[in-house]
C-alpha cells in the first residue's frame, strides 16, 4: 500500500461515515485489520478504548493512528485529510443546496432511508466490541453451529464476566444516572487493570 492509496481508502471511509464514526468500526475491522493488516484486532480494540478518552471523533483518531503507524507523520496527516475531504465537500454542497431541498420529499426520503442503515452499522459495531472484549471465542454463525453440535475443535463458548459486568455497569451509569463518560471510562480502566489479566 502506498500513501496515495491510504488517502483514497480514508476518503472512502469519509463518504460512508453518515451517522457518526461508530458506523465505520465494521469497515475498519474489515479493511484495516483483516484485509490490509495495518493493525491487529487487539491494537484496534485498544485504539477504540483510548479514543474514548481523547478529544476528537473515533474516525479521526483511527485515521491519524493508522496513517502515522504506516507512513509516519506524513501518513497521519494524509489519512486524516482523506477522512475529512468528503465531509468538507459535502458540507459545502449541503450548505448550498439544503434550503432548496429542505422540503423535497426525495431529500427527506434519502435522510430517512440512511438512518436505519446507520443504526444497523452501529449494531454491527456493538457485536464486534462484544466479540473482542466479552466473549472468549468470537460469536459467529459457524462457531454457534459448532457449539450446538458439540464440536470440540472450536473451543468452549464462554463469557468473560468482569468485562460484561463493566459494560452493563457503564451502560446503567450513563443511561440511568447520567454520569460523565470520562468517569465511567476511568473507572472501567481501573477495574480492568485490577481484575482483567
Amino acid at each position: 500500500m502506498n500513501i496515495f492509496y491510504l488517502y483514497l481508502l480514508f476518503i472512502k471511509y469519509g463518504l460512508l461515515s453518515f451517522g457518526g464514526g461508530y458506523v465505520l468500526v465494521t469497515l475498519f475491522i474489515h479493511d484495516l485489520v483483516e484485509k490490509y493488516q495495518l493493525i491487529s484486532s487487539s491494537e484496534f480494540a485498544n485504539l477504540l478504548a483510548i479514543a474514548q478518552m481523547t478529544p476528537g471523533p473515533i474516525g479521526i483518531n483511527t485515521a491519524t493512528y493508522v496513517g502515522y503507524k504506516t507512513f509516519g507523520i506524513a501518513g497521519g496527516i494524509i489519512a486524516t485529510a482523506g477522512l475529512l475531504t468528503p465531509a468538507v465537500v459535502l458540507v459545502i454542497l449541503a450548505a448550498y443546496y439544503f434550503k432548496r431541498c429542505e422540503k423535497s420529499p426525495i431529500g427527506q426520503g434519502l435522510l430517512y432511508g440512511m438512518r436505519p442503515a446507520a443504526l444497523g452499522l452501529i449494531i454491527s459495531a456493538v457485536l464486534i466490541f462484544a466479540n473482542i472484549s466479552i466473549f472468549s471465542v468470537p460469536v459467529t454463525v459457524s462457531n454457534v453451529r459448532c457449539w450446538i453440535m458439540g464440536n470440540e475443535d472450536i473451543g468452549a463458548f464462554g463469557v468473560r464476566w468482569v468485562p460484561l459486568l463493566i459494560a452493563v455497569a457503564g451502560a446503567v451509569a450513563i443511561g440511568r444516572f447520567k454520569l460523565n463518560v470520562i468517569y465511567i471510562i476511568a473507572a472501567a480502566a481501573l477495574l480492568g487493570a485490577l481484575f482483567i489479566r
